[in-house]
């Protein structure tokens, strides 16, 4: 075993638990002025007008904007920081999935910082100036974005991150009484995002004893839990559970990357716009079987981790265990997809091949995968092979 150097670090304070939404009103001066960050289906929900009521309880100015889209563009971005410094705030608070929370985040650092947004996301200039108080609060629970350093954000077609200390929010507010309302396929595709999040921090080059501890948690809880949810999603204790779960996982993937589920994720939301949840809950099973080779132990103890027994198991086969829990927890619970629904069809995969390769999370892969292997697991997607039983790749 080689030792290295490893550090652990995250200026996020985490309140966490049912009605910790209440704690908003202790969390922000009357003087401040909050710029809110959601989307039209949490307003919808009536869940913006929950943390307005808040605002206005405390005598706080606040403004309102909903144009965020499931996969941000850095047009939405560039027009959410016009209206943010037009209206002089002091506080971004960002409500919602991952989508809003990725916005608001970043504009949090733009509004200190000189510079454009590609600076930052392309070239990699640093925000020399701290963000702006910076609160986010999940709808869902699957990104973990409300701890996490990065935004993604799509520019050219491409899903690219902008990183850095000032990306993270002060604050994350995790209260899973924001959840119940959440529809089932939603409650499912993002567990499962959750899910491949904590996978694949669990297996990648940068995982470190820390960030395994809190993958497998998180792995455990969404094994136990997230069927519970989809089931009843009134079942605030499920609800808690899987909420936490996610918060776990952001942790442990801010710290030790992601890898071939999420790279391959990137040109089905930058390409066709997929959500990036239903992306991940997709493509996590295939992601699995194909770096099963390169991680076997690992995996194996997911299985174990996903309630699945692999005492009489040789090493391999409870590593192919993992794969199938994970395919089986798809089917329970239900969660459909057409990825020729948003456009995705045979004559693009190699395109999407290529992109997905080139992805700069395929670095802390276990198992180097090329723009050909690639091509062959979104052909494996797109033909609905089942993961479990055969290699999706040559």
């Amino acid at each position: 075993m080689v030792l290295r150097k490893q550090k652990f670090s995250v200026p996020t304070q985490i309140h966490f638990g049912p009605g910790v939404l209440e704690n908003l009103k202790d969390l922000i001066s009357h003087t401040e002025k909050v710029f809110l960050v959601s989307d039209a289906g949490v307003e919808k929900a009536g869940i913006t007008e929950k943390v307005a009521a808040l605002l206005e309880e405390r005598g706080v100015q606040h403004c309102l904007y909903t144009n965020i889209t499931p996969n941000p563009t850095a047009a939405q971005v560039k027009e959410a920081h016009r209206e943010l410094k037009a209206f002089g705030a002091s506080t971004v608070i960002s409500l919602g999935g991952g989508s809003p929370l990725d916005v608001g985040k970043v504009l949090a650092a733009l509004a200190t910082n000189e510079g454009k947004l590609e600076e930052y996301q392309w070239e990699g200039r640093p925000f020399e100036n701290p963000p702006l108080l910076s609160i986010a609060i999940p709808t869902t629970a699957g990104t973990g974005s409300e701890v996490t350093g990065m935004s993604v954000i799509i520019d050219r077609n491409v899903k690219r991150a902008v990183l850095g200390p000032a990306i993270y929010p002060r604050v994350a507010l995790v209260d899973p009484e924001l959840m119940v309302t959440l529809p089932a396929d939603l409650t499912a595709s993002t567990g499962l995002d959750a899910l491949s999040h904590a996978v694949e921090a669990y297996v990648g080059k940068n995982s470190s004893p820390i960030t395994d501890a809190l993958a497998l948690e998180a792995i455990g809880l969404l094994g136990r839990y997230l069927w519970r949810a989809v089931a009843d999603g009134q079942d605030l204790k499920a609800r808690d559970r899987v909420a936490l779960a996610s918060t776990l996982a952001g942790l442990a993937m801010d710290q030790a990357g992601l890898g071939i589920v999420h790279s391959l994720a990137g040109p089905l939301g930058g390409f066709f716009d997929v959500p990036h949840g239903l992306s991940n809950a997709i493509l996590l099973p295939y992601g699995m079987r194909f770096n099963a080779m390169a991680a076997p132990e690992k995996y194996a103890r997911i299985a174990r981790a996903l309630g699945v027994d692999t005492r009489d198991l040789e090493r391999w086969h409870g590593a192919i265990a993992a794969v199938e829990a994970v395919v089986c927890l798809v089917k329970e619970m239900s969660l459909t997809w057409d990825l020729k629904e948003y456009g995705v069809t045979g004559d693009r995969v190699e395109e999407m091949g290529r992109a997905a390769a080139e992805m700069r999370l395929m670095l802390n892969n276990p198992r180097q995968a090329t723009a050909k292997q690639c091509e062959q697991i979104f052909m494996s997607v797109l033909e609905r092979r089942d993961p479990s039983f055969e290699d999706i790749t040559d």
